[in-house]
C-alpha cells in the first residue's frame, strides 16, 4: 500500500487544527508511477511533543477500528455489544487516502493500484470510496462490509522501542479480538461448519513486536531461510547459527468463573500444527507438573539440516511459521477474565497495558525456553535473553522485514533505532533496504514510517519523504521548507531540524562560556590554551574559542 494523505477532522491528542484548519499530513501528491517501486521510507522528524508518534497511533487506531468494523461480529461478544459502536472511535473524525493492490491481484504492478478513501464523521460510521485507475466516473461513499477487507492492508506493523503504550493500544485489543475468535470457533467445534485455518488465521492485520515476537521472528528465519537472506542478521549480530531451542506445551483447561465460558481444552484447533511440531522436533516428552491434570509437553530441537528440511515441509514459508507461533501464543492471554477484557476493549488509557496481568510459567500455553545461540568466535552458547536492548531491537525491525515478500503492509516504526550504537544507526536505513530486498520484496506492496530523533536516518531519507513536525504548526515535507535531507551532514540537521546550533553537550558548553569569561577578565591566554586542550575533546566550539583567545593573545602583544 502506500499512503497518499491523513487528514484529522476533530482532536486527537496533540492533533489539532492549526489556525482554524483541520491538521493535514500529506505523503504523495503523485498518481502510481514507477517510482513507486524503488524503497524509499517516510521519515517522521520533529522535537518531542510535536505530535510524530501521535500520527502513528492516529493509523493504528484507525485500522484497528476498521478491523472491528469489518469482522464477522458473532466472533466476539465485544463486537455483539452496545460498548462497540461503528459511529465510535478515536481518532473520532478522520480521512485517511491510500492507495493498495487488492489482496486478490495477480499482477502487482502499479496499474493494479486502486485509490481508497475512508472517511470518519463525528458519530457517524465510517464510509470507503473505491476508485480503479481505469475508471472515468467518480467513485461513491459506502458502508463498510466484510467484503472490503481486500482493500486494507494484510498487515499493519507496529513498533516503539520504548514502553509507548498509545501506539500498543490498539494492537493489544487486536490480539484480544483474535482470542474471541479462536474461542468462538473452538467453543462451536462440530456444532456448524467451521474452518480455522491456520494458513489464514490469525485474520486480524495488526502485529506489535515485542520480546516473545522477537523469538518468533528469530526461529521463523532461522529454520526456513537460506544462508544468503540470513546475511543481513548473521552479519550484524555476529551470528553463526541457531544451535537449540524448546517449546513447552501446556494443554490448560479455560474455565473463569466470572464467565460464560465452558471451552474445556485449548489446544484442538491448533491440533494439526502441534503435531506437525512434534515431526520436526528432536525429541518430545510429557510431564505432569501439577494437580490439576495438565500435561505439560516438552519438545527440543537441535538444529541441523534434518531439522530445517522438516521444518520446510510442514510449514513451507517463514510467514506461515510465524502465524502459527503467533497463534499459540495467543492462548497465553486466557488468563484475561471477561470483564477486564472488557474493560480494555473500551480503554483510552495509557496504562492499560499494565492492567494485563502476568502469569507463572506453569500457566503458559506456549513459550519458548533454552534459545540458544551460537556466535562467532565464541566457543559457548549464548541464551537470546542475553542479548542487548540493541540486538533484540535489531531482530524486530529486520527479521520481520526477511519474512514478508508480497504482503501488502504498512509499518510504524516508532523510533526504532533507540538502543543501536551509532554505526547501526547511520546503517539503519541501508539494512532495512537490505533486509527487505533480501526478502524478495515488492516494494508496491509497502509503506514505511519511522519516526526518529537520529540525523543518520533522516540523512538517508529524500526530503520529499522527512516530514517535520513542529508544535502548532501543519506538519510540512522538508523540501517545502528548502531542506536537503538525503546526504546532508548530521551538524546540519541536527541545526535545521531540531533547531540545535551547538554540536556539543549544554554541559560542556557552559565549561567553554566559563573558559571564554576568564580570557576577557585578564587571566593569560597560553595558559587558558594549555587549560582548554588538556580539557576539552575536539569541536567546532573549541576551535573559535581557541582563536577568540588567540586573539586577545595577540592584542596583548
Amino acid at each position: 500500500m502506500k499512503l497518499v494523505k491523513l487528514t484529522i477532522l476533530e482532536k486527537f491528542r496533540s492533533l489539532t487544527k492549526v489556525n482554524g484548519k483541520d491538521l493535514v499530513v500529506n505523503f504523495r501528491e503523485d498518481e502510481p508511477n514507477e517510482s513507486w517501486k524503488e524503497f524509499h521510507p517516510y521519515c517522521f522528524a520533529g522535537l518531542n511533543g510535536s505530535g510524530k508518534s501521535n500520527v502513528l497511533e492516529a493509523l493504528a487506531n484507525i485500522f484497528y477500528h476498521l478491523e472491528c468494523c469489518t469482522l464477522n461480529s458473532e466472533y466476539s461478544d465485544y463486537l455483539k455489544s452496545d460498548a462497540f459502536q461503528k459511529s465510535k472511535s478515536d481518532p473520532i473524525a478522520y480521512e485517511l487516502e491510500y492507495y493498495i493492490i487488492p489482496k486478490d491481484s495477480e499482477k502487482q504492478s502499479i496499474y493494479d493500484y486502486v485509490n481508497v478513501i475512508i472517511r470518519k464523521e463525528k458519530n457517524e460510521d465510517p464510509k470507503i470510496k473505491i476508485k480503479a485507475q481505469d475508471q472515468e466516473e467518480d467513485a461513491k461513499f459506502h458502508e463498510l462490509n466484510e467484503s472490503i477487507r481486500t482493500f486494507l492492508p494484510e498487515l499493519v506493523i507496529g513498533y516503539s522501542s520504548g514502553e509507548n503504550e498509545i501506539l500498543s493500544l490498539p494492537f493489544i485489543k487486536s490480539r484480544l479480538l483474535q482470542l474471541d475468535e479462536y474461542y468462538y470457533h473452538l467453543k462451536n467445534i462440530g456444532k456448524i461448519e467451521l474452518t480455522y485455518d491456520l494458513n489464514k488465521k490469525p485474520e486480524s492485520s495488526l502485529v506489535y513486536m515485542d520480546y516473545h515476537m522477537s523469538q518468533s521472528i528469530l526461529l521463523s528465519n532461522f529454520l526456513l531461510q537460506d544462508d544468503e537472506t540470513l546475511e543481513p542478521l548473521k552479519n550484524q549480530l555476529d551470528i553463526d547459527k541457531l544451535d537449540s531451542f524448546r517449546l513447552v506445551i501446556n494443554n490448560h483447561e479455560l474455565y473463569h468463573k466470572s464467565d460464560d465460558l465452558d471451552i474445556g481444552y485449548l489446544l484442538p484447533l491448533v491440533k494439526e500444527t502441534v503435531d506437525k511440531l512434534r515431526k520436526c522436533s528432536t525429541t518430545n516428552y510429557i510431564e505432569k507438573k501439577d494437580n490439576d491434570n495438565n500435561d505439560f509437553e516438552y519438545l527440543d530441537f537441535c538444529l541441523n539440516k534434518d531439522t530445517k528440511e522438516a521444518f520446510i515441509k510442514h510449514f513451507e514459508t517463514p510467514i506461515r511459521l510465524f502465524k502459527a507461533f503467533q497463534v499459540l501464543s495467543l492462548l497465553n492471554l486466557r488468563v484475561i477474565d471477561k470483564d477486564l477484557k472488557n474493560e480494555i476493549y473500551t480503554s483510552d488509557s495509557l496504562y492499560a497495558m499494565y492492567k494485563i496481568p502476568s502469569y507463572k510459567e506453569r500457566e503458559h500455553i506456549f513459550h519458548f525456553n533454552l534459545f540458544k545461540i551460537k556466535k562467532n568466535n565464541c566457543e559457548d552458547k549464548m541464551l537470546l535473553k542475553a542479548f542487548s536492548d540493541g540486538e533484540h531491537q535489531f531482530l524486530h525491525t529486520m527479521g520481520i522485514c526477511l519474512m514478508l515478500q508480497d504482503k501488502s503492509t504498512l509499518f510504524l516504526l516508532d523510533e526504532p533505532e533507540t538502543h543501536f550504537n551509532p554505526e547501526w544507526r547511520s546503517e539503519f536505513v541501508s539494512l532495512l533496504k537490505e533486509s527487505l530486498g533480501k526478502s524478495g520484496v515488492n516494494h508496491l506492496m509497502r509503506d514505511i514510517i519511522i519516526t526518529s530523533h537520529s540525523p543518520f536516518i533522516i540523512s538517508d531519507c529524500y526530503p520529499d519523504k522527512v516530514i517535520v513536525f513542529e508544535k502548532n504548526s501543519q506538519p510540512q515535507n522538508a523540501s517545502d521548507l528548502n531542506i536537503e535531507t538525503f546526504g546532508t551532514s548530521v551538524n546540519l540537521l541536527t541545526n535545521k531540524i531540531f533547531k540545535r546550533k551547538n554540536t556539543i553537550g549544554n554541559y560542556s558548553l557552559s565549561k567553554i562560556t566559563e573558559f571564554r569569561n576568564r580570557g576577557l577578565k585578564g587571566e593569560s591566554p597560553s595558559k587558558l590554551i594549555e587549560e582548554i586542550n588538556s580539557e576539552l575533546g575536539d569541536s567546532i566550539e573549541k576551535i573559535i574559542l581557541i582563536k577568540e583567545i588567540s586573539q586577545i593573545e595577540k592584542r596583548q602583544n
